[in-house]
């Protein structure tokens, strides 16, 4: 890792270089956690990322991950395209990217879902800091719960988009992965009004595009909603999929017109 901090260092020449190798999945290949800034100094103001023209305040330590999910950003502008005039439905929202580009493309009323109410903090300071005026309602829950009392209490919605964590961290796991992408489309299609809009998402890397796509199926046949595929989503182009690792195609998404 010293000769790639070398590298990193002697070609882009950051301010710093702060390492994240904090997954669980290291303590299974017999690797350490490592983490913290390896090189250069942090801005004392905080990190601020640009995507698409939207400002991003991000915390590099605390966040998930990068603490910015740069995979969806081609997705966040395509989804965005469809929600002038709509009101929209974001689950799993973290900071906020889905509903920036929403409410930037005339969005008239925003709802968002997270587990964590820091990352809704930040996602509303970030609606702030670019300006955004679409009112917004922030709910700090498990989407699955929050999405039956939905259900239950008849709400409606335009444009509904989700956008999980990985359900399938190994081949074990799958099938109730399957289970639970079921669970989710189902439920929001139940949310929809006819003809809204369903932006949907898998970033489990064992979860194929075939089979996600024939799991929103049956959510739908289930739903008795008539779905039509408008476009179909995958990862920035910065981040390639490898012909030997069909696993590195991680990240897949439909973009639905629901009747």
């Amino acid at each position: 890792s010293d000769a790639i901090i070398r590298i990193l260092a002697a070609t882009i020449r950051p301010q710093g270089i702060y390492e994240r190798s904090d997954a669980d999945v290291r303590a299974k290949e017999g690797l350490e956690r490592s983490e913290g800034l390896r090189w250069g100094t942090l801005p004392a103001e905080g990190l601020d990322v640009v995507e698409n023209g939207l400002h991003y305040g991000i915390n590099l330590a605390a966040g998930q991950k990068t603490g910015a999910y740069l995979d969806q950003r081609v997705n966040r502008a395509r989804v965005a395209a469809y929600c002038a005039g709509a009101e929209v439905l974001s689950c799993f929202s973290y900071t906020g990217g889905f509903e920036l580009h929403a409410a930037r493309a005339g969005a008239e009323h925003l709802t968002a879902i997270d587990s964590s109410a820091d990352a809704l903090a930040q996602a509303l300071e970030n609606m702030r800091r670019n300006q955004c005026i679409a009112p917004i309602d922030q709910i700090a829950g498990n989407v699955f719960g929050e999405l039956r009392r939905m259900r239950a209490e008849e709400r409606r919605f335009d444009v509904i988009i989700l956008d999980p964590p990985k359900f399938a961290a190994n081949a074990a796991q799958v099938e109730r992965a399957c289970r639970g992408y079921k669970d989710i489309n189902l439920l929001a299609m139940g949310l929809l009004r006819p003809g809204g809009i369903l932006a949907t998402f898998s970033c489990s890397g064992l979860v194929s595009a075939d089979l996600f796509q024939k799991v929103v199926f049956g959510a739908s046949v289930d739903a008795a909603r008539d779905v039509q595929i408008l476009e179909q989503l995958s990862q920035a182009p910065d981040h390639p999929v490898l012909l030997s690792f069909p696993e590195s195609s991680y990240l897949k998404g439909l973009l639905c017109r629901v009747w």
